[in-house]
């Protein structure tokens, strides 16, 4: 049960923040695609930097967040990710973003992705990414607010691309 889900911590920046002095929603769904990343990384569905063997892959096809409480510089937290649903063309993922100082959630969202053909139309999940998604599905009652002991941990040592404030 090791690759149910995928932890990654990186520090909120300065940049992060809007002009009300919070981390931007936007700056969330960055979060997101980090720990996203070094999931599917985990589970062997991609790999970075691509290998010119590697498959044509997938699209965002939704996203989506809850914003539970604020952050701001200088937190850090800790985005987990799991496989929440696979299905016969697509696959949702779930995020949980946690402060690290006080252990507070302060988002949760999700991500529909579809496979994509070799022509950009949505396409049946290749049966390796298939197998290795459904290993990793996770009902959301089932993670506890500290999945270490199930969990691999994974530190984003980069920075996040910028964005301008919004």
């Amino acid at each position: 049960m090791t690759d149910v889900v995928t932890m990654v911590e990186t520090p909120v920046r300065s940049v992060d923040m809007d002009a009300d002095r919070v981390v931007n929603n936007a700056v969330y769904f960055m979060y997101f695609e980090q720990a996203r990343l070094a999931h599917l990384q985990q589970l062997g569905v991609i790999h970075r930097p691509r290998r010119p063997e590697d498959p044509t892959t997938f699209t965002i096809a939704a996203t989506e967040a809850r914003f539970l409480a604020p952050l701001v510089f200088p937190d850090t937290v800790k985005v987990t990710a799991w496989t929440r649903e696979v299905r016969v063309r697509s696959f949702v993922l779930a995020y949980r973003v946690v402060r690290l100082s006080d252990g507070r959630n302060v988002a949760e969202g999700t991500s529909s992705q579809v496979w994509l053909d070799e022509f950009g139309k949505p396409a049946p999940l290749p049966d390796l990414v298939r197998d290795a998604l459904e290993r990793s599905v996770a009902p959301d009652a089932a993670l506890p607010d500290n999945a270490a002991a199930a969990a691999h941990t994974a530190s984003y040592q980069g920075q996040t691309p910028g964005h301008g404030q919004g």
